[in-house]
């Protein structure tokens, strides 16, 4: 996680970071493209057409293969460490947890297809130095994969006839060591940040590395079992009442907005969340949608305002990582809002069947209660 300054100060610093990301893909489709016609490259013929045609997917399969190792080295080391297994997604592929078992989704959001890892720690020991050895272990695994790689290319090369297999593993070395030199660079990009952002934050301390522990914190309590209502806030309000322009804020905007509506205070809720939709773009896009279904649930039941929590829903753009029940929640509350109530019992039981899916097992106690609570009053409405 980079550094982020309130105010103008921070716009150079974006154009930067765009300029040293723009220099690297170009950098990447380079050398790429030249080592792609080195795997082509033969001295006794020319390749037909079909022959290229037929080398394209060695080439994707070494690109996946590439990001499978890197993406596989921060889940071993959250194993390692003994954080919880949650997603991890390499181009099209994706395995999430849900509830106990571990399943496999298509990936359909292109901003996490160049690899995603997420693993939880299950306790706050040791928390900053077992989260800088998870973040640490998708670029060692790169640098390791890239000598080994690069040690075979030289073997094959210098004491066999290596010829597609010796330029197999040059290109599987090379993009390995790309792929390293890129992650530790420190970057962050529409609510993502670079391994070596993350881990320079925390080595360095200061107040964004108090922010980052304390989301860290606070994930690890709700996840863990906490409700909402019991979470220890004070750390998020003393921060929020200083700092509006850190990357992270929006994520500490959210604990305070369902802290505030599990101990039935919407109205002292409602600002965070109109905060933390203000504050959107640092959130990564595939989770944006979330925030617009909070909107769309408060709007419709809090406010009575079915129209227009209509129209927010339309915003949400569901994907892959859109929690089931938070859709169906917005929807029972925008269909009891209309009066129509047997539409609304219908998304509230799907709802409270979705809850199982949920990784978040405080937040999912504090649903389970409203939504039994929210179908008990329509049931009654029935008879």
């Amino acid at each position: 996680m980079n550094t982020s300054s309130r105010g103008v100060p921070q716009a150079p610093k974006r154009s930067l970071t765009a300029w040293v990301k723009l220099s690297i893909i170009l950098l990447t489709g380079a050398l790429g493209g030249y080592f792609f016609s080195y795997l082509l490259q033969d001295n006794l013929y020319t390749p037909s057409l079909y022959h290229k045609l037929a080398l394209l997917p060695v080439l994707l399969g070494v690109v996946l293969l590439v990001l499978i190792v890197h993406e596989g080295g921060h889940v071993l080391a959250g194993w390692w460490v003994g954080f919880e297994f949650r997603m991890v997604t390499v181009g099209p592929f994706m395995l999430q947890k849900e509830g106990e078992k571990i399943r496999f989704r298509w990936n359909t959001r292109l901003n996490a297809a160049g690899g995603l890892a997420l693993c939880l720690p299950k306790t706050e020991q040791n928390l900053r130095h077992n989260f800088i050895k998870f973040v640490a272990g998708g670029p060692i695994a790169s640098l390791l994969f890239a000598l080994f790689c690069l040690s075979a290319y030289y073997f094959t090369n210098h004491h066999a006839q290596g010829g597609t297999l010796s330029s197999f593993w040059l290109l599987s070395g090379t993009l390995s060591g790309m792929i390293f030199f890129t992650t530790i660079i420190p970057m962050r990009s529409k609510g993502f940040f670079s391994d070596g952002a993350r881990i320079l934050n925390l080595v360095r301390g200061g107040k964004e590395t108090t922010i980052d522990l304390v989301v860290l914190t606070t994930t690890v309590a709700s996840s863990s079992g906490i409700r909402p209502r019991h979470l220890n806030v004070a750390p998020i309000a003393q921060i929020l009442e200083s700092e509006r322009a850190h990357p992270f804020i929006p994520y500490l905007q959210l604990y305070m907005y369902t802290h505030l509506i599990d101990q039935q205070k919407p109205a002292a809720a409602y600002p965070y969340l109109l905060e933390a939709l203000a504050g959107r773009h640092h959130i990564p896009t595939g989770y944006q949608a979330m925030l617009w279904l909070d909107l769309a649930f408060y709007q419709a039941y809090y406010l009575q305002k079915p129209q227009e929590a209509q129209e927010t829903l339309q915003k949400a753009k569901i994907n892959a990582v859109t929690p089931t029940h938070l859709i169906h929640k917005s929807k029972a509350a925008i269909w009891w809002a209309e009066g129509a109530h047997q539409a609304a019992l219908q998304e509230a039981y799907q709802a409270l069947e979705a809850l199982s899916q949920s990784t978040d097992k405080g937040g999912a106690i504090a649903e389970e209660e409203f939504l039994q609570q929210f179908i008990q009053a329509l049931e009654n409405t029935r008879y």
